[in-house]
């Protein structure tokens, strides 16, 4: 597995939503503990918008193995 990933484009590109993705993946498939993930964009606005896409999925995720049981 890679250390190390470089996501670069233009606005609107889907950087964030890319990002977002990634981070899923690493703690859900991959069993990469929270602490060992560093995510990192250029605006806070950004930001946001990852930790709420991250937060969000695992939301559903938890309510659909709550609705499960």
């Amino acid at each position: 597995m890679r250390k190390f990933w470089v996501i670069q484009a233009s606005a609107g590109a889907g950087k964030t939503y890319k990002l977002s993705e990634r981070y899923l993946n690493l703690l859900l498939e991959k069993n990469v503990p929270p602490s060992s993930i560093l995510a990192v964009t250029f605006t806070n606005k950004a930001a946001g918008e990852m930790r709420e896409r991250i937060l969000g999925c695992l939301k559903e995720i938890a309510l659909k193995g709550k609705n499960d049981k």
